[in-house]
């Protein structure tokens, strides 16, 4: 259960008075996408990215603002920020990368067969890595890629802040059984607020905040402004709230995601439980209609 569930009523409560839209006009989200090697993404799938900064190196432009703002405050704070390695991959210069490291084990004796899995464990096969999202980006001090990185004042301060700016260490040290991936301190995944504050709080990976999504469906989080309320849904055949976004997870569903303010939410509470039953009614009616359809088409 996560640590902040426990705010389930004032969730309810933040949901009054909202007004629907229709999954059309729904605004959409990739910030949640899960990439590896059993949910890879097509050779032409092209992300919306910028330029950040003066650099050339491109980002999903929500992603780059963050990026920005953090090292910003990392420099003023530390007097020095690490600098970006690598940001967005085409699959083709994935598969180049790729290749080019499973060549060098070859070349120093290695069998081709295990050159490609010992390379896999660092280094994702093509349409599996996450830097084709833009959503992704390997930071260092030096311009190595090193596991002593977190050891580093820099690679602290992003263990213990990078949340903040709606990021997260992708690949944590004893998560491996879930990401599949060797630890990388160095490599900082995109996902956006609420979702790294969640994971951060949690300690969970991706991968485990997409399962416990999906296993309970719904989920309610709030931090010092608003209360989010996130439910998971596996086709996006409903109607929707305002503010509400849903965020695709690459993996048989979307997490569909809503904010109120706490100062609105407030208000609204001093009308007592009437409204914390109205509004658990029609969540829930919610979720059980999008199971009830869904089995009817099946059928």
């Amino acid at each position: 259960m996560p640590k902040k569930a426990g705010v389930f009523a004032a969730l309810l409560l933040s949901a009054i008075s909202a007004v629907s839209v229709s999954a059309e006009s729904l605004n959409e989200s990739s910030a949640l996408m899960l990439v590896n090697t059993s949910h890879r993404i097509e050779k032409d799938y092209e992300p919306e990215r910028t330029r950040i900064g003066d650099t050339y190196f491109y980002m999903n432009s929500e992603a780059a603002e963050a990026l920005i703002k953090m090292l910003s405050d990392m420099e003023a704070e530390l007097g020095e920020a690490p600098m970006i390695i690598s940001t967005y991959r085409s699959y083709e210069k994935q598969e180049t990368v790729f290749n080019a490291d499973v060549e060098k084990a070859v070349k120093s004796g290695a069998e081709p067969e295990k050159a490609a899995q010992d390379t896999a464990v660092y280094i994702q096969l093509p349409g599996a890595s996450e830097h084709q999202t833009a959503l992704a980006v390997d930071l260092s001090n030096d311009g190595s890629l090193e596991e002593d990185f977190i050891e580093t004042e820099a690679g602290k301060w992003l263990e213990e802040n990078c949340h903040e700016y709606g990021f997260i260490i992708r690949y944590p040290k004893e998560k491996e059984e879930y990401t599949g991936i060797g630890y990388e301190p160095w490599h900082i995944r995109y996902v956006g607020h609420p979702f790294s504050d969640i994971m951060k709080e949690n300690n969970w990976c991706l991968e485990e905040f997409i399962a416990y999504m999906k296993r309970n469906k719904m989920l309610v989080w709030e931090d010092s402004k608003n209360i989010w309320s996130l439910y998971f849904t596996a086709a996006l055949d409903e109607s929707y709230d305002t503010d509400t976004v849903a965020y695709d997870t690459n993996s048989g569903g979307y997490v569909i995601t809503s904010k109120k303010k706490k100062d609105s939410v407030m208000n609204v509470a001093d009308n007592g439980s009437r409204y914390k039953e109205k509004m658990h009614t029609r969540l829930v009616e919610r979720l059980v209609g999008a199971d009830s359809k869904r089995a009817e088409e099946a059928d």
